[in-house]
């Protein structure tokens, strides 16, 4: 076997079985291409010192075969940003809700101050745990993003291609997809449906007494009755997201779906006020596990109950809102096309 044989042959072992061919062929013809201009040039026969020269030329194998490679990134450059922006609102939620939790706990517990130190110190280890499951969450999401999403374009390269003036978006266009957001959005419902359908035990408030440590769920068994809903709900604006990442641009199908998705979240808020109440933080269990004494235990059960409550308001109207602005952009956009 010569050197061209084993040069081409060793750039196509790192190359993958489907472009292996066309690759080794295209390479063996540029190689041969080389050492024919570079007999005539030096007026003399092709032979192994030639053969060398033009080969270390042409590049190492492994740099040779890199190069017909796509770049290979867990989270790429483009999408890095959008990890980060993600990574730095989780923490941010988690570190407030641990600050939450301490407060609650040394608010109604009534355990001895030689305790506070260790109490601490166990909250802090379940705080960091926490941040670590969360993160290696973020990135296995990004990283799914990442490896599936060849092709899709996350930032501008207008700078890198060829363009024409005619493809330039309106100076308004409300058809256009944020992609950062769309991304982000991808992101916190992959993880609000992981963290409630494998690991709905861990919703809740820790802490510790004299006792030992104790675990408050956040919601109530009505709001877990409400999951099938929450589910489809969320997996349709997941699925959502994925096409608008897709399309680039708002299209009448995608905006339909959107509004139909904004109704039936209105519909579940709806049904969550007027429902038996979600919350799981009742006095009772307040009293119970977290040593909160009676009076205090009502009253910061009804302040959370009220805020459960404005907050499922919030949510219809805001539904409502986006759902309107979503019929007006469709109604908007079907005139342009009976315009044109």
């Amino acid at each position: 076997m010569n050197l061209i044989d084993r040069y081409v042959r060793e750039i196509g072992r790192k190359l993958p079985q489907k472009t292996r061919a066309d690759i080794e062929k295209e390479i063996r013809s540029a190689v041969e291409d080389m050492l024919e201009d570079r007999s005539k040039k030096e007026g003399r026969a092709v032979d192994e010192e030639m053969t060398v020269a033009v080969l270390k030329e042409y590049g190492n194998p492994a740099k040779v075969a890199a190069s017909y490679l796509p770049e290979r990134y867990l989270i790429g450059p483009q999408l890095f940003p959008t990890f980060w922006v993600v990574v730095q609102i989780v923490f941010a939620v988690l570190t407030g809700l641990a600050i939450v939790g301490l407060g609650l706990h040394v608010a109604g517990g009534s355990g001895a101050p030689v305790n506070i130190w260790g109490s601490a110190f166990e909250l802090l280890g379940q705080y960091f745990s926490g941040l670590m499951a969360a993160f290696g969450n973020i990135v296995l999401v990004f990283a799914l993003i990442q490896r599936f999403a060849a092709g899709w374009e996350f930032t501008s390269t207008d700078e890198e291609k060829d363009w024409n003036p005619r493809d330039l978006p309106d100076v308004e266009d409300a058809d256009q997809v944020s992609a950062a957001g769309t991304i982000a959005e991808i992101v916190f419902l992959a993880l609000g449906l992981i963290l409630f359908n494998v690991y709905p035990q861990y919703v809740g408030i820790y802490g510790f007494t004299d006792q030992g440590n104790f675990f408050t769920p956040l919601f109530s068994q009505a709001f877990f009755s409400y999951m099938p809903w929450i589910n489809l709900l969320w997996g349709l604006q997941l699925a959502l997201n994925i096409w608008l990442l897709q399309q680039r641009r708002w299209q009448a199908g995608s905006r339909i779906l959107s509004i139909a998705i904004k109704a039936g979240g209105i519909g579940l808020a709806y049904a969550m006020l007027m429902g038996p109440s979600i919350v799981g933080l009742t006095p009772e269990a307040l009293v119970k596990e977290m040593n909160f004494t009676p009076d205090a235990a009502q009253t910061l059960a009804a302040i959370i109950a009220q805020a459960v409550k404005w907050a499922l308001v919030i949510a219809i109207v805001a539904g409502a809102a986006e759902a309107v602005k979503g019929a007006v952009n469709l109604a908007r956009g079907k005139s342009a096309v009976v315009s044109v």
